[in-house]
């Protein structure tokens, strides 16, 4: 990584702790001059990574994101089915999941259910922050739900009240799903209160698992949430081109194609 992209990656991490930051917080973090850091925002808001505003940037709307369920849920349905039933099957008696929101994450749930009606698991306990994963999996399973502010385009909640409900947590797997997904970058979401959910989320996990279409690796987002040599499965299909698989495995990240 350049030190450009640094600089760019620096500044998203800091608008992931505040709503905006001034020109002089960015000079002073990345140890640049003023009119330096005035030309990165500038950069930044023409790229559609930030929004500016008198003094600095802030991050962008979110209304800005084009991520829509309703929209998602009917693409790559069997390719999704296959990676979900794969990671459905990790999970043992007795443990406790935390399952994010998406449409794969929708796969998985209904791949979960079917095991746990079939008797193949017993006492698992759910945790989810999506209403789809919710109406799936509630007749089952014991299930808790973390609230929060709600979001229709995905379906679920996230906000301070969802990473404070994780407080004192800990779950055997977490399994979630990616915007896209970069060797360099890491796995990545489009906007910020997902990657600050998500990010504080694997904190709390003793496994995290990625769930995601194999064109999410030629994609690129807003930030990364966790680079991928720390996730212990990333599971995708079998439609992943082998030159890009290639990579992930010259560098040991545990990528399953299914």
């Amino acid at each position: 990584m350049n030190k450009a992209d640094q600089r760019r990656k620096e500044l998203l991490e800091m608008l992931i702790i505040s709503e905006s930051v001034s020109v002089g917080e960015i000079a002073e973090r990345l140890h640049i001059s003023l009119p330096t850091a005035r030309r990165l925002c500038v950069q930044m808001a023409a790229e559609g990574k930030v929004t500016r505003v008198r003094g600095g940037v802030k991050q962008l709307s979110q209304s800005r994101s084009n991520y829509s369920f309703d929209s998602l849920r009917n693409e790559h349905v069997e390719e999704k089915a296959r990676i979900a039933k794969y990671a459905s099957n990790l999970i043992k008696n007795n443990q406790v999941v935390f399952l994010e929101s998406g449409t794969t994450l929708r796969h998985f749930s209904i791949a979960l259910a079917e095991r746990i009606r079939n008797g193949e698991l017993t006492n698992v306990i759910v945790f989810t922050n999506s209403l789809v994963n919710l109406d799936i999996l509630y007749p089952v399973t014991n299930i808790q739900m973390i609230g929060g502010l709600y979001r229709d385009e995905r379906k679920d909640f996230v906000g301070y009240l969802s990473e404070l409900s994780l407080k004192g947590l800990r779950f055997n797997y977490c399994f979630l799903g990616a915007d896209a997904i970069s060797l360099t970058d890491g796995v990545m979401a489009i906007d910020m209160d997902t990657v600050r959910f998500d990010a504080e989320l694997v904190t709390h996990a003793e496994k995290t698992v990625i769930l995601a279409h194999s064109d999410k690796f030629k994609k690129h987002s807003l930030i990364s949430y966790v680079d991928v040599s720390k996730v212990d499965y990333l599971i995708t299909d079998n439609g992943l081109e082998k030159e890009i698989a290639d990579e992930y495995y010259k560098r040991n990240i545990p990528l399953v194609l299914v």
